[in-house]
């Protein structure tokens, strides 16, 4: 394929790219707009395990164990969904979220389908019927977070 370039040294594009580092790049955030969230985050890094961060939102953020992760992935471009299929989307998963307990798991950005997964858990939230909480997380690679500095306590960067 013209432009592709060999990797020589077989050293993994990870190793080559990422550097490790202590942080403590974890808390609550704000996320700004109508119906002000908090939320909590955490950097972590990829070789971490997933018991780990099982352990950090159960034991520490205090989540109830899920009993379904549903996994909401596609393309970062955007998704036009008509309304009637937007309205049906955002019932219907806000519907299997809330009677089986489950984990609404996206890429955390506010691109694609993941804006209409961010849009129907708003949406529950601001409305009067809420009953129960849904829990959505968001998986963002760091590089993509705007403002990630302000993340960072400032004796650590």
């Amino acid at each position: 394929i013209e432009g592709r370039r060999k990797n020589k040294n077989k050293t993994p594009y990870r190793h080559r790219h990422i550097r490790q580092a202590p942080t403590d790049a974890f808390g609550d955030i704000s996320f700004g707009g109508v119906g002000q969230k908090m939320g909590k985050y955490a950097r972590v890094s990829t070789d971490t395990s997933p018991e780990v961060l099982y352990r950090l939102l159960t034991e520490q953020w205090k989540l109830s164990p899920p009993n379904l992760l549903i996994s909401v992935t596609g393309g970062a471009k955007n998704l036009y969904l008509k309304t009637r299929l937007k309205k049906t989307f955002h019932r219907g998963l806000i519907k299997v979220a809330q009677t089986t307990g489950a984990w609404i798991i996206t890429g955390g950005t506010h691109t694609g389908v993941m804006k209409h997964v961010g849009q129907a858990v708003r949406d529950y939230a601001l409305s009067s019927s809420m009953h129960s909480q849904i829990v959505a997380i968001g998986v963002a690679t760091w590089g993509v977070i705007h403002n990630r500095e302000a993340l960072v306590h400032p004796e650590v960067r």
